[in-house]
């Protein structure tokens, strides 16, 4: 039989069982390594390069072409960002927490701290702006529940500290991202859907009081946010609740 001549007394099962665990193994090797274009070299918590850098090489630099003439991006670049941040370490060794130096919101530090994204606004498949303020968002509108427009803010001490003016909707979601908050000192400022509470006379923003509002980051255009702003925005509201928690009250 031509199988028995041509290979012999040769085990073709066991040809096939290694042949897979050898692709398997290149398969994880593949996507462990396509894994480490970013966040690679490995750093310490001071910014240093870290002395354990894992079993896996760095792949070979990658360019990505992205859409809409926003460039180039190559990973992984072998850059590392210049880090300046407000902690101290509470230990010699690693994995110990760090403990903020100074106002750790307007740091941007621990639970508020924030990834640096690129300062541009998100776009959707057609290039445009997916967050925009519903004022200029096109056949967008209020179908179900409250509409907050108009309604006093109410932050985590109980305190008035302005007036919602807009909502600011993710278009090819169809979702509302962030309020859009006129505050009682003056200027805008954008507080995120998720940390606020709509009530059928007043929304509640329990994450930061009063005093704070002030404080969160504004965005350059009034009719787009950029992804470096969303994070800024986020990062400091979502942090109050760990570091501006002494003066809140609990109310309805």
């Amino acid at each position: 039989m031509l199988g028995v001549q041509f290979f012999g007394d040769f085990d073709l099962a066991s040809l096939s069982i290694w042949g897979f665990w050898a692709f398997f193994a290149y398969l994880i090797y593949y996507l462990q390594t396509e894994n480490m274009r970013e966040g690679y070299p490995l750093e310490t918590e001071d910014g240093k390069v870290a002395p354990n850098q894992g079993p896996f090489p760095l792949p070979k630099p990658k360019t990505f072409r992205l859409p809409f003439g926003r460039g180039d991006v190559t990973v992984p670049n072998y850059q590392t960002e210049a880090r300046s941040v407000a902690l101290a370490r509470t230990a010699v060794s690693e994995g110990f927490p760090h403990a903020p130096t100074g106002d750790a919101m307007d740091d941007g530090v621990g639970p508020a701290s924030w990834a640096p994204r690129r300062d541009e606004p998100e776009l959707d498949g057609h290039g445009h702006a997916k967050i925009v303020p519903m004022a200029h968002a096109r056949g967008f509108m209020i179908s179900a529940g409250r509409d907050p427009r108009g309604l006093p803010v109410q932050a985590g001490d109980l305190e008035v500290v302005g007036t919602i003016s807009d909502m600011w909707v993710d278009a090819p979601e169809q979702l509302v991202r962030y309020l859009e908050v006129d505050l009682n000192s003056g200027g805008k400022r954008l507080i995120p859907m998720t940390m606020a509470k709509i009530w059928a006379d007043r929304v509640r923003v329990n994450a930061i009081t009063s005093g704070r509002f002030a404080g969160i980051p504004q965005t350059k255009s009034q009719t787009t946010v950029t992804k470096l702003e969303e994070e800024k925005i986020s990062g400091y509201v979502a942090g109050g609740w760990m570091y501006d928690g002494a003066t809140r009250k609990r109310g309805f």
